[in-house]
């Protein structure tokens, strides 16, 4: 596999690995995938993940009545968990980014069953239930910040008392959003590029060379792949520059230059001895 990735730093020598094993070009490929997937990846995990969700938007823009004066003053939140003295459940209603009703809801004994889109404060963790009340997933409070008091919260403005129950949520779910982003970009980067090597690799069939068939299918997927491999260590070094203009311009960069570098290593390599009647 390393000789692979260094001959495929040069566009001569990306021909005659067609003759390569399959899997080798297939492990290749899943290398690039994850270059290809990093610089964004970097700006998911810079910005904390793409917000798939977005639980705290309503409430950051609309301050909702209840908070901070309505919340059970007994409640504190820190890393540990969530602590409390009353035993009752309560419930508020604010909206997600879109615009949708969440229910924040805090139950200390777990006792909760909700029947609409919440998210529900247990001891250990918050857990989030969809639009039927159907549980889909929890996090813990090990990222929060600090302790948040709910007593204290109410002796500030309301404005600070949102930041700070906003910033419990968000940290809360960071992590999962990170990862569940992480994965989710990987994922449509596998399926684009596996679309891709295929229909190139299709297309290339079609070449000729002196009038002759150069290439089978076969051998385009392994010079395709090859041929990714100098725009996505582009696409990389842009990552690693961090300016998110110059990663949304590599993604050009890698579907204009993966078909010409493919191209020129077939013209190029094909040319250099002659062709048996066979290739005819």
């Amino acid at each position: 596999m390393i000789k692979f990735f260094i001959d495929s730093l040069q566009i001569k020598k990306i021909y005659n690995l067609r003759e390569s094993k399959l899997s080798v070009a297939i492990l290749h490929f899943l290398l690039l995938i994850l270059i290809i997937s990093f610089p964004l990846n970097l700006q998911i995990i810079r910005s904390s993940g793409w917000d798939l969700y977005n639980f705290t938007a309503g409430m950051r823009e609309t301050y909702p009545s209840w908070l901070p004066d309505d919340l059970p003053e007994d409640i504190e939140i820190s890393r540990s968990g969530m602590s409390y003295i009353d035993t009752e459940s309560s419930v508020f209603l604010t909206t997600n980014l879109d615009d949708q009703d969440l229910y924040i809801v805090f139950s200390p004994l777990v006792d909760y069953q909700p029947t609409d889109r919440s998210l529900v404060f247990e001891p250990e963790q918050i857990s989030y239930y969809d639009e039927n009340g159907d549980y889909m997933f929890s996090t813990g409070y090990g990222r929060t910040q600090g302790v948040i008091s709910f007593y204290n919260l109410k002796l500030g403005t309301q404005s600070e008392a949102v930041n700070q129950f906003a910033g419990v949520i968000e940290d809360a779910f960071s992590g999962f959003a990170q990862f569940r982003s992480i994965v989710y970009n990987i994922g449509i980067n596998l399926v684009l590029n596996i679309i891709m090597v295929s229909v190139v690799s299709f297309l290339f069939v079609f070449i000729r060379i002196r009038y002759q068939k150069v290439t089978t299918f076969k051998d385009n997927i392994k010079i395709v792949i090859a041929a990714m491999t100098i725009p996505s260590l582009i696409g990389l070094l842009f990552g690693l520059i961090g300016v998110m203009e110059l990663s949304a311009f590599s993604v050009v960069i890698f579907q204009f230059a993966t078909p010409i570098i493919a191209y020129f290593a077939i013209y190029k390599g094909s040319s250099i001895k002659e062709l048996d009647n066979k290739n005819v």
